[in-house]
């Protein structure tokens, strides 16, 4: 039978109503229903990894105006008869999604809350005729529904809509916020933010306080980011962030999910491949994938899209603006982040005091607010199970290196003309290395002023921006013949790859000594070997030295009579 994968489906029934492939994810329901019930919870995750689709899960099983079993059938969750019993579509649920809460004036954005809150009146218009409901809650909701009610009235959409319910069905309400904090993220930076932030706050305190109409109320977004509010009700939330072992393996894909996925679709052997690019996220104490990343590429191989040439894509790379933008201004925004930002790049750890209560307008006042920042929204991940007061980080897997790399290309491309870029890397291609060389060390004079010293992976990181940002394909640390290369950039469409071995000095006098040394290594170790496999034909190979703002370029090839 042929197995049908979407990575697109953010809807529970959709899902499952087009038989679309599911890894089980309905344990969550009793873990949070039966076993660890609280009245107000955040599952805090980075975007793509399943939040949306937890969330309609949820309302799926619980909403009382649906019938379920079809949908449901054959999953873990109905081995808990009494579970199924006591909650399968026996509670009224209001399902609000924020995701679509944004603009460019505050106007705009309470504007389209309510279009939002309209919509979901519409979904519940049933209630106008009921005679339980009180009428004056009844001329609200038709004001809400027609988009004229007052502000005031139109935040506390959520109280209003639990009470009519509870008076409808006589039984406290299940209140489902999806990407709650979307709004937020996009009013970042403008003046509009702090109305922002009241009115999502505001709108979350009336359900989230002590309210006989609510038997619980969850939330799904990124940061936990409205703690210590003025709003009382929203410090009652319980926050289940990247760093939480509880429900650490239901939202998202564990190891043996990925290795179940891949044996079932006959593609087992790109195992190693999937786990380089997408693995490396340890949330809890579980290592995770993101679900987004591994059925895009699961797909892409399936439908024969994928190009052997290319390699992996970096799929997550454009689905979260608020990420980008975040990890765009740190560096030119936050002090004292650059060496850690190269230490990254570099492969190693560093350490950070997590805040993961972190406000959106907060994240730029330390290094420590934005590590923790990108900690939570995926960008980084611990690299220890335990939660510890100083958090090793690093940077996942190879498809964020990308995002990394790619952001050194945007930073450093408006401080340095274009001009000297493409004159190296055309002087590189084409064996010229006086240009080349000149071309490297205007670079250097224009960059390295970003740099409180010099390392051997500060010129790294400024190589590897610039062919990544270039659209080739880089190799960084690639494991090749007897060790690992500095540097591969691969141009597939020509069959031609150029092959850097790095090096820094701290004297002058030591430039050429040591571009011999580039040269025995390359050639010694062989690390060649992997070009000629993959059938580069014209391999382009140097040792690249630098000291200060200085470098010299050699073409390994006139180093090889002499070896």
């Amino acid at each position: 039978m042929k197995i049908n994968i979407r990575a697109s489906y953010d809807c529970f029934r959709d899902l499952r109503e087009n038989h679309s492939y599911y890894i089980d994810k309905t344990e969550i329901l009793k873990q949070y229903l039966r076993d660890g019930f609280e009245k107000a919870v955040l599952f805090a995750r980075p975007r793509r990894f399943g939040k949306t689709l937890t969330m309609t899960m949820f309302r799926d099983f619980l909403d009382i105006r649906q019938n379920s079993d079809d949908i449901f059938h054959g999953l873990k969750i109905m081995d808990e008869p009494d579970l199924v019993k006591d909650f399968m579509n026996r509670y009224p649920v209001v399902f609000l999604s924020l995701k679509e809460v944004f603009g460019e004036s505050y106007d705009r954005i309470l504007g389209n809350f309510r279009l939002v809150v309209s919509n979901l009146c519409k979904s519940l218009e049933d209630l106008l005729q009921s005679e339980s409901v009180n009428e004056y809650d009844k001329n609200i909701f038709k004001a809400i529904e027609d988009q004229k009610a007052d502000e005031v009235n139109t935040v506390a959409v959520l109280d209003l809509l639990s009470r009519m319910l509870k008076a409808y069905y006589h039984k406290p309400v299940f209140v489902i916020i999806d990407e709650y904090d979307v709004p937020m993220a996009k009013a970042l930076g403008m003046p509009a933010y702090e109305k922002v932030r009241d009115l999502i706050e505001h709108m979350l305190s009336y359900v989230c306080k002590t309210n006989e109409n609510v038997k619980a109320v969850m939330l799904s977004g990124c940061l936990y980011t409205v703690k210590n509010s003025t709003y009382t009700g929203v410090n009652n939330i319980i926050p289940y962030t990247v760093l939480s072992p509880n429900y650490a393996s239901s939202i998202g894909f564990t190891d043996d999910d990925i290795k179940k996925l891949l044996d079932d679709v006959g593609i087992s052997d790109r195992y190693e491949t999937v786990s380089e690019w997408y693995d490396g996220y340890l949330f809890g104490r579980e290592k995770m994938y993101c679900p987004w990343d591994v059925l895009c590429y699961v797909k892409s191989v399936l439908d024969g899209s994928y190009s052997e040439a290319m390699g992996p894509e970096s799929y997550w790379l454009n689905t979260s603006e608020m990420s980008l933008d975040m990890i765009h201004g740190f560096l030119g925004k936050t002090p004292n982040v650059k060496e850690s930002f190269e230490q990254l790049l570099a492969g190693n750890t560093i350490d950070c005091k997590v805040n993961d209560q972190i406000p959106y307008h907060r994240i730029h006042e330390s290094g420590d607010n934005l590590w923790s920042a990108l900690l939570e929204t995926g960008y980084l991940t611990k690299a220890v199970s335990e939660r510890m007061p100083l958090m090793p980080l690093k940077i996942p897997n190879k498809e964020i290196q990308d995002v990394f790399r790619r952001e050194v290309w945007d930073f450093f491309r408006d401080k340095v003309d274009n001009v000297f870029v493409k004159d190296l890397v055309k002087a590189l291609w084409a064996g010229e290395i006086q240009t080349a060389q000149e071309a490297l060390n205007q670079i250097l004079e224009a960059t390295l002023s970003f740099y409180h010293e010099y390392h051997e992976y500060s010129y790294h990181l400024i190589l590897n921006g610039f062919f990544t940002g270039l659209g080739y394909r880089v190799l960084s640390e690639q494991e090749t013949g007897y060790g690992r290369s500095d540097l591969i950039v691969l141009d597939p469409a020509r069959a031609r790859c150029l092959l850097i071995e790095l090096k820094h000095v701290k004297r002058e006098a030591d430039l050429h000594v040591v571009v011999k040394k580039a040269a025995n290594q390359i050639l010694q170790n062989k690390y060649d070997s992997w070009l000629i496999y993959h059938g580069y034909t014209n391999r382009i190979l140097y040792g690249i030295v630098c000291w200060e703002k200085h470098s010299i370029i050699e073409s390994i090839a006139s180093f090889s009579s002499e070896m």
